[in-house]
């Protein structure tokens, strides 16, 4: 770990920020003083108790990104409570206790400055490099909006501010990859009159998943943003952590392989049309007409979906499923069942087998391949529900050494080189003893969020266990290997971590090896072989990459 405080580098550009920010707040609280005395006066006013709300929205909104969190969330609720009485036809029985709201929130400010829990990160670079996904994001409050794009940035990502609703057709811009969006913000934006309208038809010309968020946490912000093609609606503060590792995974899951579907069908024309449609759709395909070879198949292809002939010439298929459950790895497998002929009591006996899905013939082969896309992508979230870390969006330690042994398993039939990958982080104890778990409950994040900008899709990326990493490289030597996570290692020390007033740097150690190097060796011996390596990186001072040696 070490102690960092540069000058000239985006952390000052951050602490300026929150310095601007807690000013505004002090100026808001000022304004909502002057307020609470002009309702005394005239309790019944709308225009005042709309100027409250609307001050304490802006307030619960904006006050948890830069570590008050306490006021944020009173700010939230005196909001509601403010919202409940415009709402109300006739006048409130007791006066609002605005100036008793007031000495809250400035306790709670006084509160919030002495803790020293609130943790960020920044990198000492901002430049982009090819390929990094780029973010526009769409923010009324100029200088949350900046501190959110710095916090983005330190996770790789390019992002563009936009204060204007007039320059979403600004051509200068790089073309977005995804639209991160406060849903309140085309009501107080600069925009003509004519600009304004709902999100779906100012952004109809957007292609790319579009996010919104507020402070709002409700059903009806939800289903707005729903309504206006949002993919998702984060809650402010925004979780940077939850935020970055979302936006990684999905530009990955567009990257993924092809879905494996096998075909169970006795009807060798059926099957090779249904297999014709399915690989034009970039789907593998494994056509069986032998149920007796089914499981043999299953264990050789592992599929993610069948299509499954409910009537076979010696088996059928409500007997095919119940066989299937009684297996604990396919018992939760897809299966879309295909009949020749419409009959409710066969439909009804499939789903009650576990059957999701009943195609009659003759198959519409385009909605054949759309749900085969959609039931393959549920199962594959499912699995990923159940064998990633939540914190870092990574294998667990069972799924990783199973992902290795499984491929150690193939390249004894397919020869190939595949390299491993221990790495640690360096004194990471002392993180926790000095910052505490939450922090360095972000530094492990920030190290699963880097593993997936560094490295490929096809390759297994696992949390070994606490801060220890492990990474199956398919189809690379060791050379290679060195070089990427040399690159990683660089990267991740360039992050300075800050908790309260104080900023930190940490770095980590890697051993790698390749299966060439050990060719006797068995999938727990080569992790062995590399763990060693990466006790090597550590005796020789951390902080760097060793080879293992045979």
């Amino acid at each position: 770990m070490v102690n960092s405080n540069p000058i000239g580098t985006p952390k000052d550009r951050l602490e300026a920020l929150k310095e601007s920010y807690l000013s505004r707040l002090e100026s808001n609280l000022n304004h909502l003083e002057l307020l609470a005395g002009r309702l005394l006066e005239k309790a019944q006013s709308d225009e005042y108790l709309e100027e409250l709300h609307s001050t304490l929205h802006s307030i619960s909104g904006s006050a948890g990104s830069f570590g008050f969190n306490q006021v944020g969330q009173q700010a939230r609720r005196f909001e509601q409570a403010t919202a409940k009485i415009l709402n109300q036809a006739n006048a409130p029985d007791e006066p609002l206790p605005a100036r008793e709201w007031i000495a809250q929130l400035r306790a709670s400010l006084e509160s919030d400055k002495k803790q020293k829990a609130s943790a960020s990160i920044e990198s000492s670079s901002t430049s982009k490099a090819d390929g990094n996904t780029c973010i526009w994001l769409i923010e009324r409050d100029a200088i949350l909006a900046e501190f959110t794009a710095q916090q983005l940035k330190s996770f790789g990502f390019e992002v563009h501010h936009i204060t204007d609703l007039q320059e979403l057709n600004n051509p200068s811009k790089p073309a977005p990859d995804l639209l991160l969006i406060d849903h309140r913000a085309n009501q107080t934006l600069s925009a003509k009159p004519e600009h304004l309208g709902s999100w779906k038809t100012l952004l109809k010309d957007f292609t790319c998943p579009k996010y919104f968020f507020g402070a709002e946490d409700t059903f009806d912000a939800r289903l707005q943003a729903l309504r206006n093609d949002g993919k998702g609606y984060f809650v402010k503060p925004l979780n940077m952590i939850s935020l970055t590792r979302h936006i990684s995974e999905l530009f990955q899951v567009e990257s993924s392989e092809p879905g494996r579907v096998m075909i169970l069908e006795t009807n060798s024309r059926l099957s090779q049309t249904l297999q014709t449609a399915l690989e034009q759709a970039d789907m593998l395909v494994y056509s069986l007409s032998e149920p007796q070879q089914l499981f043999e198949s299953l264990n050789e292809f592992n599929p993610e979906l069948i299509l499954l002939d409910l009537w076979l010439t010696e088996v059928n298929g409500q007997e095919l499923t119940a066989l299937l459950s009684q297996v604990e790895r396919w018992a939760h497998l897809p299966i879309i069942y295909i009949a020749n002929e419409s009959n409710s009591s066969l439909k009804n006996q499939a789903l009650l087998m576990g059957g999701g899905i009943f195609l009659e013939q003759p198959i519409d082969t385009e909605l054949l391949a759309r749900l085969c896309k959609s039931q393959v992508h549920k199962l594959r979230q499912l699995e990923a529900s159940r064998s990633k870390d939540a914190l870092t969006g990574l294998l667990k330690h069972a799924s990783i050494k199973e992902a290795i042994q499984s491929h150690w398993n193939y390249v004894q039939r397919q020869p190939q080189t595949f390299s491993l990958v221990m790495l640690d982080i360096d004194h990471f104890k002392q993180v926790n003893d000095t910052y505490g778990h939450p922090v360095g409950d972000l530094v492990i994040s920030a190290v699963g969020t880097l593993l997936r900008q560094h490295f490929r899709s096809t390759d297994k990326l696992g949390r070994y266990g606490g801060e220890e990493f492990t990474l199956l490289l398919v189809d690379c030597e060791a050379d290679d290997a060195f070089k990427m996570v040399d690159n990683l290692r660089e990267a991740f020390e360039a992050i300075k971590f800050s908790s309260g007033d104080t900023y930190f740097s940490c770095t980590l150690s890697a051993g790698v090896l390749d299966n060439k190097q050990f060719s006797d060796a068995s999938a727990d011996a080569l992790i062995e072989h590399a763990d060693k390596a990466l006790y090597q990186a550590k005796q020789s001072g951390r902080n760097r990459v060793c080879l293992a040696c045979a």
